[in-house]
Parts: C-alpha cells; structure tokens; sequence
C-alpha cells in the first residue's frame, strides 16, 4: 500500500501516489503513468487570458489523468481584487462539479468568503484544502461543511493550533502533501503518526482509503 502525496509541484520516484500540480497555462506533460490536478491559482488571474485558459482547463479535465481542478481558490494577501478571484474560483466550482471531479483550493485569510460560496454549492464534489494552516475553530466551521484538509510541511514546525487541528479532524476527512517543499512525503507521516495515535503503516492505510473513496483510484 503505497503512501498518497495529495498534492506535490515535484514528481518524486516511486513508491507514492502523488497527485502533481499542474498551473492550465504551461504546457501538458501528460505522462500517461502520472495523474493531475490542474487549474487555475488566484496568483495568476492578472496574467492570462482568462476566457481561454477556462477553456483550456476544461478541456484538460477530460484527460483520464486529470483527477481534480487546482489548485484554485482565494487569497486575501495578494493585490488581485477578491471579486475577480472569486468569478474565476466559481468557474472552476462549476467546472468541477460538472466532471465530478474533486477541488484542490489554495486559502489565505479568506475561509469566511470559502464558507460563504460554498454554501452556494450543492453538489457533492469534495473540496480538499491544501496545505492547510488553520486552528481548530476554523477547522469545526469548515467541517461543517464536509471539507477536507490536506496537511503539508507547516506541520513540521508543530505549531500548537495545527497540532490541536489534526487532531480533532476525523481521519477520513485528512490528507497529507509535500507541496512544493523537497521534503519527503513519509517524512510528514511519520511525524503526523503519533499526534494520532497510530502507526505510520496505519496512517497510511487510512488515508489511502480516503484516496480511494474520493478519486476510485488505486
């Protein structure tokens, strides 16, 4: 049972499922051994020809090995004004509930504006916040609204909210990532392992089967 890498910028070697992240506008490597998300991120919109790359995602997420849209999302702490990260993020909600494909979403200072489209959306697609850096009472809000958490490098330094986050997050809601650090994903296991009160091999079961019932893959 291999160790699942919900979200990297690096193709690391074998041994792990890695999900790679792939910006719509620079060209598909399309391996075919290798899956994807691709998408739009909020730090880009000022660069592009929005119309067109909307359309190249969503000719892109028809790919076999395209299993989500991102990463994509808001971001309060850049200068791009929110209204136009948000009509692009919506794009892409649609777009994703449209190929029943899960989200990948970059947050920064914006969980309250996250919350309030997602409220906006009835389909079941999940949405899976990457890198996750919020404490527990941010967790419990958006718990509320079936998200799921993707823990990366961040939790490496043990800051106390993150450490009380994971902890009270139900297993089948976590996933693990290395974003675009060179660190190894079992390194992240292994230190999330006894904050939970497992074994790495445990852990990673576990999350591979929330790999499985989200993407049916394996």
């Amino acid at each position: 049972m291999q160790f699942v890498n919900i979200h990297t910028h690096h193709q690391a070697g074998e041994g792990s499922i890695q999900l790679i992240n792939h910006p719509v506008q620079e060209n598909f490597p399309g391996k075919p051994d290798s899956i994807y998300s691709v998408g739009l991120h909020p730090w880009d919109l000022e660069e592009l020809d929005l119309e067109q790359m909307l359309v190249k995602l969503s000719n892109l997420a028809e790919k076999k090995n395209v299993l989500a849209i991102g990463e994509c999302g808001l971001d309060r702490a850049i200068d791009t004004a929110l209204k136009l990260q948000e009509r692009v993020f919506r794009r892409q909600i649609e777009l994703a509930e449209k190929k029943g494909k899960p989200l990948i979403l970059h947050v920064v200072k914006s969980y309250p504006d996250l919350i309030r489209i997602k409220k906006d959306s009835s389909a079941p697609t999940p949405w899976i916040l990457h890198g996750y850096n919020g404490n527990w009472q941010t967790s419990q809000q958006l718990l509320n609204h079936d998200c799921y958490f993707s823990f990366g490098p961040q939790l490496l330094k043990g800051q106390q909210k993150l450490v009380e986050s994971i902890q009270h997050i139900p297993i089948e809601r976590l996933f693990f990532e290395t974003d675009d650090s060179s660190k190894k994903i079992e390194t992240i296991y292994t230190f999330a392992a006894p904050i939970l009160g497992l074994t790495v091999e445990k852990l990673r079961e576990m999350v591979f089967n929330n790999y499985q019932r989200i993407f049916g893959n394996g």
